[in-house]
């Protein structure tokens, strides 16, 4: 007699994904196109290279060979003289690329000059003014934390959450008149 296995369902969603998860998922096709199979090459850079070079260089794109995925050549945009430079430290380069991969992934680096797509600053946030009843009870919830970095950064977190922004004051409107702009709507009498 034949078993009947039991079916499994089907779950449409897989609970909880992280935020890194679902960007590989979304970013996944146009890496692809431009020849990254994996596309952490591209956000991890800066350790590959280190700070110096991930400065003036950008990873483009990577090929293999037609039905391998060893022996690629990864093409670089760099900027400035630094092309002489990554030259002279291309075995250097490529020990750390492939060392990164685990396997011997590129065998060849080919050098493009040109500008580099620039890198957002992050821009500094002045820090919140807390009223005193608003610290004391930060530092109540945050006593019985024992490591110091976590508490600042949960204190900072805390005070951004505490404070509301300013509300945007509204736009005096305009009513609508035959001769032209219009005239500023009367104010209401309270």
């Amino acid at each position: 007699m034949t078993e009947k296995r039991p079916e499994k369902s089907r779950r449409r969603g897989s609970g909880t994904q992280s935020i890194s998860e679902l960007a590989r998922q979304v970013s996944r096709g146009s890496f692809r196109r431009y020849g990254f199979a994996q596309s952490e090459i591209v956000a991890r850079w800066p350790e590959i290279v280190g700070p110096v070079l991930s400065g003036c260089s950008v990873p483009e794109r990577l090929t293999f060979p037609r039905s391998e995925s060893a022996g690629g050549t990864l093409y670089i945009r760099i900027e400035g003289s630094f092309a002489v430079e990554m030259q002279h430290l291309e075995e250097l380069v490529l020990e750390r690329i492939n060392g990164f991969y685990g396997y011997r992934a590129v065998e060849r680096l080919v050098y493009r000059h040109g500008p580099l797509p620039k890198r957002r600053e992050q821009q500094s946030r002045a820090p919140v003014k807390l009223t005193d009843s608003q610290q004391k009870e930060l530092d109540d919830l945050l006593s019985p934390l024992t490591d110091s970095g976590l508490q600042k950064a949960l204190y900072r977190l805390g005070a951004t959450v505490l404070v509301p922004e300013k509300p945007e004051k509204p736009m005096a409107r305009r009513r609508f008149t035959r001769r032209g702009m219009g005239a500023a709507a009367p104010e209401k009498e309270r």
